[in-house]
């Protein structure tokens, strides 16, 4: 009946399955990673943005991370109260508040970073040779499938969405 959806055993449970239960641990992990440096996964995300992007207004961040801009407010207050994040009205719109990392937040964000990669690469094993580019192939395919292909549910329409699976890499079965 249930097709073996709800087996215990990672050995035996269903691929999506098994894909979900890995997802959420990693994301445990990461974030168990992240505390222990007095941040969240949220905020690392927040100083990765604009790091990567310069300043931004809170709308903009807000679609970046796909996050609610009402959740972001007091992930941004406290950056600020830690003086890793500046905001300013912006001179052209006086409506529209700008974001940006301030010299203190790149370099927690590059000492968080570079801990959780260490954490990672220290913790799980590489991938054997070809496996990386068939693994990868599937996830990509998974998120589009799912309407997800840019990190958030506001994706554009899928294959998936109109009916059509998504295609599965050769060597992984459903």
């Amino acid at each position: 009946m249930t097709d073996g959806f709800f087996e215990p055993d990672p050995q035996l449970m269903p691929l999506v399955r098994l894909l979900s239960r890995t997802g959420q641990a990693v994301v445990r992990y990461t974030s168990r990673t992240i505390a222990a440096h007095g941040l969240t996964a949220t905020a690392m995300g927040v100083l990765g943005v604009l790091a990567d992007t310069g300043a931004v207004s809170h709308r903009e961040l807000s679609g970046k991370l796909g996050i609610a801009p009402a959740t972001l407010t007091p992930v941004v207050d406290a950056l600020e109260a830690a003086g890793d994040l500046a905001r300013e009205r912006d001179a052209a719109d006086r409506r529209v508040v700008r974001l940006w990392i301030t010299p203190s937040g790149r370099e927690r964000l590059e000492e968080v970073h570079g801990t959780v990669v260490t954490a990672f690469r220290a913790r799980l094993p590489a991938p054997a040779p070809g496996d990386a580019e068939v693994v990868r192939a599937y996830l990509l395919a998974v998120l589009a499938a799912v309407g997800d292909e840019q990190g958030t549910e506001r994706a554009g329409p899928s294959d998936a969405r109109a009916g059509r699976p998504a295609e599965v890499p050769r060597g992984l079965s459903r």
